[in-house]
């Protein structure tokens, strides 16, 4: 059964390394080390943790003693900091079909759509990757 909730594999990714770099509490930890925990291609992670890397989430090392480490403490990175390094700026919309005017007078949907992203936004918003340990 599929997820109506989603986001991209890259945010995913981003999230989840991100708990573990605070679960490893500043050890330097190898994108290949993430990626078989995760499951998930090392290349592709490389790319997602280069990206947080350059927007300050993480800092990283090169060489046989390297690997990534959160650039600030677990609980000063918000879950949305990360998120929106990956995704850019959060895009807070009510209509699945991104439209800003619908012709119908009642969405299918009521205002379903419009609770789940003010309550992922504000879960992102509120919550840090210390709160996730």
């Amino acid at each position: 059964m599929g997820s109506i909730l989603k986001i991209t594999e890259a945010s995913s990714l981003a999230l989840h390394s991100s708990v573990i770099f605070a679960r490893e509490k500043g050890r330097m930890v190898s994108a290949r080390e993430i990626s078989k925990e995760l499951n998930v291609s090392c290349d592709h992670l490389s790319k997602v943790l280069q990206r947080l890397g350059k927007m300050g989430i993480v800092k990283s090392l090169r060489g046989p003693d390297g690997g990534f480490k959160l650039a600030k403490n677990p609980s000063e990175i918000k879950l949305m900091e990360v998120y929106e390094a990956i995704e850019g700026r959060f895009n807070y919309q009510s209509c699945l079909l991104g439209k800003s005017v619908c012709k119908s007078n009642k969405c299918v949907l009521g205002k379903l759509s419009e609770r789940i992203n003010k309550d992922v936004f504000d879960y992102f918003t509120n919550t840090t990757v210390a709160d996730l340990l």
